[in-house]
């Protein structure tokens, strides 16, 4: 699925935005077009023996980052 995470130049407003073909995403703040792409982050799941467990180095299976509630 074409899901890509963009910045908005105008506003500075962080967003994702799924784009189909030649669409050109609008800010849902602001309504600009003057929009920066941005890196994209995934997560991944894959199973360890003894249960699952998570990529990305993350001490939960809640978030890819180890930033939620629950890896503290």
């Amino acid at each position: 699925m074409p899901l890509h995470d963009f910045l908005c130049r105008g506003c500075g407003h962080a967003f994702e935005a799924l784009v189909m073909g030649a669409e050109q995403p609008v800010c849902p703040q602001c309504g600009g077009t003057e929009l920066t792409r941005q890196m994209s982050t995934f997560a991944s799941r894959t199973s360890t023996k003894g249960g699952s467990g998570s990529s990305g180095g993350s001490k939960c299976s809640g978030c890819a980052g180890g930033s939620c509630s629950t890896c503290h």
